[in-house]
């Protein structure tokens, strides 16, 4: 074969990874992205993308900041995409995993003062969140395999919700291990993890529907960014995956002014360890602020 007919076979193959490289950049930039309400969390993981998938994990201790976080993207999603707001001005629904008996008396049920207090902070009526929001929940890990299939077909029959929030996604699968989250008998790669994971996230991925699941992890030690529970395969089906944990002060939560006023402000540190297009880790500090009782509070508000 001449060098002649290598550079012609050469040129159109050059011509046409060169356009998919277009086609990629271009397709970014038509994207939707959704503001989580916190600038510096927006910066960290490039805003909430349409279609991916997003995990927020921390201890137990750090259950509040988690809760606020899922509920004001849920409310995000539903603010408009115009005038600042940054929202996706659709449906969003709420997958809840709670154990009934154990949690019913601690306010684990979707809380509408909540809801309401955030919608008021992000600038749109209660009533309108109210209204494009959905709930289901699971009480065991069986449930949670039934009730993410009906949540699958709700999503492939509604166009328009656009983000699905899952409260304490390991949630059963910690409760299962009581021998202790890090012993050999430990068995985080559950089939009906799995299977669960599966649904949502083919079905979400069809439908261009962002995805943001919460869980746990352990206590590590200083400085060292812990795993989160799950397990291999919730590792790589995730596309971003986000540590939370205390900024501490001698012991203390570190608190600052706040930027909406009316209470203290606790300061978290980011670490996003995994991202498609990012290099990680990377982190940053973030700040909420308490509403309700300084050492107990209701919420927090992302500043």
């Amino acid at each position: 074969m001449s060098q002649s007919t290598n550079y012609s076979i050469a040129m159109p193959q050059a011509y046409s990874a060169m356009k998919c490289a277009l086609d990629l950049l271009n397709q970014y930039d038509a994207t939707q992205k959704m503001s989580t309400g916190s600038a510096e969390l927006d910066s960290l993981i490039d805003g909430m993308q349409e279609g991916l998938f997003y995990l927020f994990y921390s201890t137990h201790e750090n259950q509040l900041i988690l809760d606020s976080l899922l509920n004001r993207l849920l409310v995000g999603c539903i603010l408009p995409k115009s005038g600042k707001k940054h929202g996706f001005e659709s449906k969003a629904l709420l997958f809840n995993n709670i154990d009934y008996y154990a949690d019913k008396n601690k306010h684990q049920l979707l809380n509408p003062e909540k809801i309401a207090t955030i919608s008021k902070y992000a600038g749109i009526e209660p009533k309108i969140v109210s209204k494009n929001l959905y709930v289901q929940t699971a009480y065991n890990l069986e449930h949670q395999a039934t009730i993410a299939q009906e949540i699958a077909k709700r999503i492939d029959s509604n166009a328009d919700i656009k983000l699905i929030a899952i409260r304490d996604l390991t949630k059963f699968i910690v409760m299962n291990n009581k021998a202790g989250y890090d012993t050999p008998n430990r068995n985080d790669d559950s089939g009906t993890l799995k299977k669960v994971l599966s649904i949502l996230y083919q079905t979400c991925a069809k439908n261009k529907v962002t995805m943001i699941a919460t869980g746990y992890c352990n206590v590590s030690s200083s400085g060292i960014v812990p795993r989160p529970i799950g397990g291999t395969y919730l590792k790589h089906t995730v596309n971003v995956i986000v540590n939370l944990r205390p900024n501490l002060n001698n012991g203390y939560y570190y608190t600052t002014s706040s930027n909406t006023g009316g209470g203290s402000s606790a300061s978290y540190r980011a670490t996003m360890t995994k991202h498609p297009y990012q290099l990680t880790p990377k982190s940053t500090n973030i700040y909420a602020t308490r509403i309700g009782k300084r050492k107990d509070p209701m919420l927090f508000i992302l500043d």
